[in-house]
């Protein structure tokens, strides 16, 4: 994924330094229901996801050949699970999702993309601007969530990892969203544009559907190591992760490099005349004046400090592995 315009600078720097919203509203949400929804979504993904209401976690749908399907934010409410996922993945998803369902499972799915808005707020301010209008969120564990009243309107409140620091998904019944994005606004968050977000998310390391979360890499490849539970028992492509876990076998690892010229996604890196791997995003940072990007790089040329080449159409380009997240100069 590569940005092409010049980020809204207040945005991104309310992201850094402040609060920042971003609208999500393009992103999937589904509900399962039924008795079964726990043990269904424990043998298709990669986390334990046996969860009581007001806890939530981060799993991974994998393939029988362990490749990403879709990375799941799951919500345990009392009468289901909310899922969570990127942005226009809502009938794959849905479709992914109901062909694992069994005959005898006792399973409900159901899309929830028109009756919920989701919005995102980010930035060391976060959890201080939603104190102010809606109640405390400090003690909220990640991915715990809890309903707040904004303007009236009961707000479901996810703490989230954020781009590296705090940061909270909102979901808002449709009809209030527009209601709540205004109070948010008014109490100081600033709108945070696509292109600055996709400059702070290649700054943080942070993969993303369609560029790093494909059906390319497994998801410890994509750096998802923490969201692949060793311990819960048998999932799809459960065999494979655990064998690359217990041997070593993990060949392929998500890295950061530092160029002094832009290059496309899917450019291929060439480390000792053979290709070594590829570029999946790349931006202008801000904060290191620079360009940067996330790429996959095969050991043991992904490690912090290698000089590698990346081949932009019929230049090739120097560049310095990075361990991520990307070093940063202080801000200003």
């Amino acid at each position: 994924m590569v940005s092409e315009q010049t980020p809204t600078p207040t945005g991104y720097w309310a992201a850094r330094t402040g609060a920042a919203l971003r609208d999500e509203g393009d992103h999937a949400r589904l509900w399962l229901g039924g008795e079964d929804r726990i043990a269904f979504l424990q043998r298709i993904s990669t986390n334990d996801v046996r969860l009581l209401p007001g806890q939530g976690a981060v799993t991974v749908l994998t393939s029988p050949t362990a490749r990403i399907q879709a990375v799941l934010t799951v919500l345990a409410m009392p009468a289901g699970l909310l899922l969570l996922a990127g942005p226009g993945q809502g009938p794959a998803l849905f479709n992914t999702l109901r062909t694992q369902i069994f005959f005898n499972d006792k399973i409900a799915l159901e899309g929830r993309g028109g009756a919920l808005a989701q919005f995102s707020l980010l930035g060391p301010q976060s959890a201080g601007l939603l104190a102010q209008i809606a109640g405390p969120v400090d003690d909220l564990p990640l991915f715990g969530w809890r309903t707040l009243p904004i303007v009236g309107v009961d707000v479901t409140v996810q703490r989230g990892e954020g781009l590296g620091g705090d940061g909270f998904t909102l979901l808002i019944p449709s009809p209030a969203a527009l209601a709540v994005k205004a109070a948010l606004l008014r109490a100081g968050a600033l709108p945070l544009d696509e292109d600055a977000y996709h400059v702070l998310r290649v700054e943080a390391g942070v993969p993303a559907p369609g560029a790093e979360l494909t059906e390319q890499v497994n998801p410890l490849e994509a750096g998802l190591r923490r969201f692949c539970d060793d311990h819960k028992g048998c999932y799809t492509g459960q065999e494979i992760i655990a064998r690359q876990i217990t041997y070593d076998k993990v060949t392929t690892h998500l890295v950061g490099l530092l160029l002094d010229e832009r290059v496309a996604p899917e450019a291929k890196i060439m480390a000792e005349g053979k290709q070594a791997g590829w570029v999946s995003s790349a931006v202008h940072s801000i904060a290191l004046q620079r360009p940067i990007a996330l790429a996959f790089v095969r050991r043991p040329h992904h490690e912090p400090g290698v000089q590698v080449t990346v081949q932009s159409g019929e230049h090739a380009l120097a560049a310095s592995v990075v361990s991520l997240p990307f070093p940063e100069r202080p801000l200003i």
